[in-house]
């Protein structure tokens, strides 16, 4: 059974859809439904109550599973105590591929700590931070 959904988007952003789905060779129908299916998948587990607030707020206030978080935060620790613990024993001509790779933990895992404020993980971040300084 198929549920008709009407709702309106910028022009500029239904030109390149249109685009994108010409180009890939794809029905609109079916690139959207798998637009939405991700969206669901990304954000299931998780409920906004920002709507429910009589004082809108800047950013919406969201509620994640918590021991999805804490799976999530206990990964970051760990890869950042690994990633610090590499570069500080590693051989000079390696230190530049380490530190990319400490740039790719480091986005995550200062959002994470921003939603959490976990102490260790703020400890690390520090650490983190010290040696690229």
């Amino acid at each position: 059974m198929i549920k008709k959904k009407i709702f309106r988007i910028p022009l500029a952003l239904a030109a390149e859809f249109e685009k994108a789905c010409t180009l890939m060779g794809l029905r609109e129908r079916e690139a959207a439904e798998e637009a939405i299916k991700d969206w669901l998948r990304k954000n299931q587990g998780q409920a906004s109550l920002e709507s429910y607030l009589k004082q809108g707020s800047s950013k919406p206030v969201i509620f994640q599973n918590i021991t999805l978080q804490k799976i999530q935060i206990t990964i970051v620790k760990s890869e950042l105590e690994r990633l610090i613990q590499v570069y500080q024993t590693c051989q000079p001509e390696l230190k530049t591929e380490i530190l990319k790779e400490l740039q790719r933990v480091l986005s995550p895992a200062i959002h994470l700590y921003n939603e959490t404020q976990d102490h260790e993980l703020g400890e690390l971040l520090a650490k983190a931070e010290a040696h690229l300084r």
